[in-house]
């Protein structure tokens, strides 16, 4: 233990006890107890308990610092035992030595060493490795195994050599049992009370080195999926103690029972192989398991589905729960070489392959889907559905690929989830190395609400005169009345549980320049507030007061439902000239998203929201501000905006396109516009135009002379001339007999003539004067 003798390179070594045992206070040397070739020793703790010895062994390095063996005073009912040891003396002779313990009180004890047994065993098989393909068992359809299991064993003195008894049992398929699963064998030649994965028997083996065996079978079970990993059988065995005679007094101390050696294992591993195929030539089975996908779906039809959207990240679906019972998870899992230039590398038959699937408390298994019948996997899970097991084949073979989808329950869901983490494990017993991977899907909770909105009537009109805000008095003075109605409807649940809704509406009150544009008179709402109830918006419409047209007023008293109306006859405008289609501008969008509007927002709060909300918006349209601004435009299009909003403290409430546009066309009124006259500038080119056609036709007539007088010649024999002489007055005879109070009158009734140069006479008008016979009377010259 010295080293022989020499101190210098020694380090010292250090036993202790526990406190105040006195650890220490008495040791002997105690020769060789297990035969091993080194010394050993013993130390008292007299006062540990009732007194304790412990036994330490020696070895080529030294003392064993952990004791083989402690022996208690309690056992033999004495006090401050190991007070004083005494060792290294073989009292009974067994070629063994043996130990005194003595204590304060009147009583020492006697430990006599045992013989310790040295046992060889061995385990052979046949045939060495299983091939599935040549079933050899009397039935002709399975595999059978013969083991054989041999004993023997030797000890010192080689003159001790009596008849040792040993009780064995062989354990199949250890390592699969250990692990919770059925054993893949069963023994065939075993007793009634051995399981049928035991078998138990006994040798007797009668002197040293006497080597005695014994026989059993092993079956393979039918169906085996496990064909890779080997079938482990494990052999154990223990000395079995024989029972002590009495000794007659005067015949000394009896013999010890051997014992087997406590540094030599009484267990065997023996593993039997199956013979490999698709491993390659190396026989080793090195696959290439890779999950390609595993991406959340939406569930179309019982075999058809939808992938889900997913996030901006591209790693994270989007999950929206709206009434959606189950969710599906795509998997496609590959067998495939890593590297196509060298498909030998890797990418073996994977055996046992196996999907592990941990699911979140959110998410429950309900069943499994496959494209291919013929690839759907068997996918069993545990009690409360959250662990799942697939079975993609066994083996997998080389260049296999497999699609299916998990159908996974969401009623677990509810509106705290924020995330869906499923984590994802393959598994083969082939040599791969394989991580786990998971798949993740944000959870949000869409409201199912939709927005409609309609314009009673699509189309108004503007004309009239031009009014100063403070001129009017009623609403009928404003313009055209027109009223909104927008619908909300909920295909969800309450709102109550989520959250509180909003519904706004953006009503152009305004043009750019502040100018009343839409003038809102009323502004209600049904439903959202309660059976029967009506919800108050803010803020409050009709800000300067107007009168309500009294046909509103009487119908909304009544509670009647309000009619179509004809449209209101609006006078003709006297204030403004009317403008021709030619000066009309292009189209115009009244809109407050353009900045070409200015809104007042229309709040209407939606407390108990179930099923539907309509809310009701009355206006006028300006007609002044229309008839300043806009008389030039062809036609005008306001539009109105109309919203959800959602108040909740719940952070992934979802809200998609709950939002409407309402337009409505404004026209100029024909009627107007027929009332009010040709325009001035129409006028004024009418009139230069004609004058200018006038003067064109004139030049053309001058020019063809139309303007010439037409003179005809007539010949002296057939057309006779007259001469027309004037005689003076005071010549003629009639004036002279009026002057002299004598009027002679000449007959007019025969005609007369004084010669040939006779012309006639000529009447008042021009005309020769005519006879009684009808022919000129004829004068003188």
């Amino acid at each position: 233990m010295n080293q022989g003798g020499h101190w210098a390179g020694v380090s010292p070594l250090r036993l202790c006890g526990s406190l105040d045992s006195m650890f220490g206070i008495s040791l002997a040397v105690l020769g060789d107890l297990n035969q091993d070739g080194f010394p050993d020793i013993a130390v008292g703790a007299p006062f540990d308990g009732d007194g304790k010895v412990f036994i330490y062994h020696g070895s080529s390095l030294g003392v064993v610092a952990k004791p083989s063996q402690v022996l208690e005073g309690e056992a033999v009912g004495i006090k401050s035992f190991g007070y004083s040891l005494s060792g290294g003396l073989d009292v009974d002779g067994n070629h063994y030595p043996d130990l005194l313990v003595g204590s304060l009180a009147d009583t020492a004890v006697l430990f006599r060493a045992r013989p310790v047994l040295h046992v060889s065993h061995k385990v052979s098989i046949l045939p060495p490795t299983i091939d599935l393909e040549q079933p050899n068992c009397a039935g002709g359809h399975l595999v059978c195994i013969d083991l054989r299991v041999c004993f023997s064993y030797s000890a010192s003195p080689s003159s001790y050599s009596p008849v040792v008894a040993l009780d064995y049992v062989l354990d199949g398929d250890t390592d699969r049992r250990l692990r919770g699963q059925v054993p893949r064998v069963t023994f065939l030649s075993r007793s009634p009370d051995d399981p049928k994965h035991q078998a138990s028997g006994t040798v007797w083996l009668k002197h040293q080195r006497d080597q005695v065996c014994g026989d059993t079978m092993l079956q393979l079970q039918e169906n085996v999926k496990d064909k890779l990993r080997a079938i482990v059988v494990t052999l154990s065995y223990s000395l079995q103690t024989p029972r002590l005679r009495r000794q007659a007094p005067g015949q000394g101390l009896p013999p010890v029972a051997p014992i087997l050696n406590a540094h030599q294992p009484s267990t065997q591993r023996t593993e039997i192989h199956f013979l490999k195929q698709g491993c390659g030539e190396d026989k080793i089975c090195q696959s290439n398991l890779q999950l390609v996908h595993a991406r959340f779906c939406a569930r179309v039809s019982d075999t058809e589905f939808q992938p889900l959207p997913m996030d901006a990240d591209g790693r994270t679906a989007l999950f929206a729960l709206s009434g959606q019972p189950v969710i599906g998870l795509e998997l496609k899992v590959t067998n495939l070489p890593s590297n196509p230039a060298q498909p030998q590398a890797d990418g073996d038959d994977a055996h046992e392959a196996q999907l592990l699937v941990t699911l979140p408390a959110s998410l429950h298994y309900s069943g499994v889907r496959a494209l291919d019948s013929a690839e759907k996997p068997l996918c069993l899970s545990n009690e409360n559905a959250s662990h799942v097991e697939c079975e993609l084949g066994n083996p997998m073979k080389r260049g296999a690929q497999v699609t299916f989808y998990l159908i996974l329950s969401t009623s677990g869901i509810t509106i705290e989830t924020t995330e869906l983490e499923v984590e994802l494990q393959l598994a083969t017993i082939s040599e791969q190395e394989l991580h786990p991977v998971s798949a993740r899907a944000r959870v949000f909770i869409e409201l199912p609400l939709s927005i409609t909105g309609v314009a009673i009537p699509q189309q108004l009109f503007f004309s009239g005169v031009v009014r100063g805000e403070s001129a009017m008095r009623s609403e009928r003075d404003v313009g055209s009345k027109v009223k909104y109605e927008v619908t909300v409807s909920n295909q969800g649940q309450s709102l109550n549980t989520l959250g509180s809704a909003f519904l706004n509406i953006m009503w152009p009150h305004e043009i750019a320049n502040g100018k009343w544009l839409l003038y809102p008179m009323r502004v209600e709402l049904e439903g959202g507030q309660g059976p029967g109830q009506r919800g108050l918006c803010s803020p409050r419409p009709n800000i300067l007061y107007l009168d309500v047209d009294s046909r509103d007023r009487r119908r909304r008293e009544l509670g009647r439902p309000e009619k179509q109306e004809p449209r209101e006859q609006l006078e003709p405008s006297t204030s403004w000239w009317p403008v021709s289609s030619a000066e009309k501008k292009k189209n115009i969008t009244l809109d407050c998203a353009r900045g070409t509007a200015n809104c007042v927002v229309f709040s209407c709060p939606l407390y108990s929201f179930d099923r539907a909300a309509v809310l009701h918006v009355w206006g006028r349209l300006w007609n002044s501000t229309f008839l300043e601004e806009y008389s030039a435009v062809k036609s005008l299009e306001v539009i109105v905006r109309a919203n959800i909003t959602v108040k909740s403290s719940i952070k992934n409430l979802l809200l998609r396109d709950a939002s409407t546009v309402i337009p409505v066309m404004v026209y100029l009124d024909p009627v107007a516009v027929v009332a009010g006259g040709v325009p001035w500038w129409v006028i004024l080119l009418a009139v230069l135009a004609g004058l200018l056609v006038l003067a064109l036709l004139v030049l053309l007539m001058w020019k063809m002379g139309f303007f010439k007088r037409a003179r005809y010649r007539y010949p002296e024999a057939t057309v006779p001339q007259y001469h027309a002489v004037k005689i003076p007055r005071e010549d003629r005879q009639q004036y002279k007999e009026e002057k002299t109070g004598t009027i002679l009158r000449n007959n007019w009734g025969s005609p007369r003539r004084e010669g040939p140069d006779a012309h006639p006479i000529l009447a008042g008008d021009g005309h020769p004067e005519l006879g009684s016979d009808g022919h000129p009377v004829p004068g003188t010259a």
